[in-house]
């Protein structure tokens, strides 16, 4: 009897124990929100550990008198997203288990919100954010607008199924994305400057991962330059998603064919696994076309002009072959219900060296790479540009 009673009285200071040390991880989450219609669907989110980068909607709530409330247990070292609609932007937030964040904002971009608590990254985060509505509001007055168009576009795709109203979102997404890249330049001057007189921090690998980027594709060795001495910022140990594309944006590893190089041959599997040289069908008098196609992507699929490749491939098919590299896990790949093409598909996937192919032929926005009988590479190019370029390297187009 007498260990059952302590027994019993461990047990009961063990559950006040988690009840306590539950209490203390809650994180409360206070919106005050002006421009959102009163029933809007609010997200929590929070990030999923073996997907970086990747968060996963926890809680929901709606908008009330322009308010919303969160209360949700919090593990150390996570952070999390709030935001409006199942396509939206978030807000990303940094706290500590037990932390108070006050959320405002005017607006249906959450992204532009602001998450306002004592976690030193994100008060850092705030000093960013305000920062760029002082010195760039044009470029970010586009960016809320290109948030707009894309939300349109998936909720066209995944929950209308519609590919017109899909498409025409699309389109409108790309138009804003050019008038975007505009302010490259100015975006690049800006942040360079301002990551200059900033400390390390969660906020300044994203910043220098932007900039980076657009040096990277560019190709502005100058800028590249500017980069790597704010990279000298980044602890050698540290490790992140984006300080790993930064990397390979600073110091790739592979070194990019171009017009005029001959094309490297790799062995990669078939749907039923069997394996393929991409470049097996050269050597008949045949050009090729190789193209890479991240199939999971919604923006990708509506811009591959896959039915203008079925007919022109259809009425040239004794002068050029296809060959699609398919950028999609195996698991799918291998999947029945998978598309499939009429031509070569093969998989660039975790079973295949990924990297190295993407580095040696499709390391920046080029998506098709048109190759000679003799296995000489005649030019790369995007989506947008397929139809002039096939008729400038394939002779025999005609249309």
């Amino acid at each position: 009897m007498k260990h059952f009673l302590i027994s019993s009285m461990l047990m009961l200071c063990g559950m006040g124990c988690w009840a306590q040390n539950s209490k203390d991880s809650v994180c409360v989450f206070d919106g005050t929100v002006t421009g959102v219609p009163d029933g809007s669907v609010v997200f929590l989110s929070l990030p999923v550990h073996e997907r970086p980068g990747v968060y996963r909607s926890d809680s929901i709530t709606t908008v009330k008198g322009g308010k919303f409330h969160f209360e949700k247990v919090i593990s150390a070292g996570d952070d999390c997203s709030v935001s409006i609609g199942r396509f939206g932007t978030g807000v990303k937030i940094k706290l500590n288990p037990g932390m108070k964040t006050v959320i405002t904002g005017n607006g249906m971009d959450a992204g532009e919100w602001i998450a306002a608590n004592d976690h030193p990254d994100q008060k850092e985060a705030n000093i960013y954010k305000e920062y760029k509505k002082e010195k760039l509001a044009d470029y970010l007055a586009l960016e809320v607008q290109m948030h707009a168009a894309t939300a349109k576009m998936y909720e066209a795709q995944f929950d209308a199924k519609d590919e017109k109203k899909a498409k025409a979102a699309s389109e409108e997404a790309k138009r804003i994305n050019e008038q975007k890249k505009t302010f490259g330049p100015k975006c690049f001057s800006v942040m360079s400057e301002f990551l200059k007189n900033r400390e390390f921090s969660p906020s300044y690998e994203l910043e220098l991962a932007m900039i980076a980027q657009y040096a990277y594709y560019a190709e502005d060795e100058e800028k590249m330059n500017i980069c790597r001495e704010l990279f000298a910022k980044v602890p050698k140990d540290y490790m992140s998603q984006n300080i790993y594309f930064v990397k390979k944006y600073l110091y790739p590893p592979f070194k990019p064919l171009k017009a005029g190089d001959k094309a490297k041959d790799y062995t990669l599997n078939d749907h039923d696994g069997k394996p393929h040289s991409i470049l097996e069908t050269l050597g008949k008098g045949k050009y090729l076309l190789l193209e890479t196609a991240r199939k999971a992507c919604t923006g990708e699929i509506l811009d591959r002009p896959k039915e203008y490749l079925k007919e022109i491939h259809k009425k040239y098919a004794d002068k050029f072959d296809i060959v699609t590299l398919a950028i999609c896990g195996k698991m799918i790949f291998d999947d029945k219900a998978f598309p499939r093409e009429n031509w070569l598909e093969l998989g660039l996937n975790e079973t295949s060296p990924f990297e190295e192919i993407q580095g040696t032929y499709f390391p920046r926005e080029e998506r098709f790479i048109f190759i000679s009988p003799e296995g000489k590479i005649l030019a790369k190019c995007r989506p947008d540009k397929l139809n002039e370029e096939l008729k400038k390297n394939f002779p025999f187009i005609v249309e």
